[in-house]
């Protein structure tokens, strides 16, 4: 299967799921590439949970902050004994190393703002069926808010969980991680909580009712926000007094 990526369209592979021996040594070597690549930009923490099983199809929901803080989410599905397959904007399969490690361990591009925006999900719901993780970002781009709150939510995510109602949808909230250029060196501390599924049981099947998506979107990212502001340790100011970027509390890292 392949795609194009990149403002210059350049073909990008995109590995249809491995099978039987192939997927084991290519999960194994992706395992050691994330794991070692992911301590470089941060030093990560995280909450395990039972919302990840061990095995079986999952949908993982999740606050995005910086451009390196992908690695860290990565790691913490991997501390779950489990491979991640990201959607990621599809300039980031172009890009030396980064776009070599992204198209060897099966990451999704997604053309944004492009007619093949929508073949990621396609791509994304081919991984559920075949009992692989997916992790999406429903903010569809890093957070803009002053406080980096998680902001307003696309429907991807939900529409690709109403359409698989047996998928659990496990959100994961981040805080640590500082967006722009400037910062990727600062291997900041990056802590996250993995939260139980979200019952979005009353909208099942439903991934073409547009009130329907509206609605499971907002519990995404409400869900998302609740932890978000258990990793931060404090809840969000809803006064309109000002940000508060106070970096999440040490902890035992990983």
């Amino acid at each position: 299967m392949t795609d194009r990526a990149g403002t210059g369209g350049s073909p990008v592979a995109v590995r249809p799921p491995a099978t039987g021996l192939r997927r084991h040594v290519r999960n194994a070597a992706g395992f050691a590439l994330v794991w070692g690549a992911s301590k470089v930009p941060h030093r990560v923490s995280f909450v395990r949970s039972a919302g990840i099983p061990r095995t079986g199809p999952v949908l993982v929901v999740a606050n995005h902050l910086s451009m390196t803080e992908a690695l860290a989410l990565a790691r913490t599905v991997i501390g779950h004994r489990r491979f991640p397959h990201a959607l990621a904007m599809a300039e980031v399969f172009s890009w030396p190393v980064v776009g070599w490690l992204a198209r060897q361990t099966g990451q999704i591009p997604v053309h944004r703002g492009t007619e093949a925006a929508a073949h990621a999900l396609e791509v994304a719901a081919a991984r559920l069926e075949h009992g692989q993780v997916v992790v999406i970002y429903p903010e569809g781009r890093l957070t803009r808010e002053p406080d980096l709150r998680p902001g307003p939510g696309k429907t991807g995510a939900a529409r690709l969980a109403l359409n698989h109602p047996h998928v659990p949808v496990v959100p994961v909230g981040m805080w640590g991680p500082r967006p722009g250029s400037r910062h990727i060196w600062h291997r900041h501390r990056a802590h996250l909580v993995v939260g139980d599924p979200i019952d979005l049981t009353r909208w099942a099947n439903r991934g073409n009712d547009t009130a329907a998506v509206a609605e499971a979107t907002a519990a995404i990212m409400a869900a998302i926000t609740a932890l978000v502001e258990t990793a931060r340790g404090a809840p969000f100011d809803t006064s309109g007094a000002g940000a508060d970027l106070t970096p999440p509390p040490r902890s035992t890292s990983n």
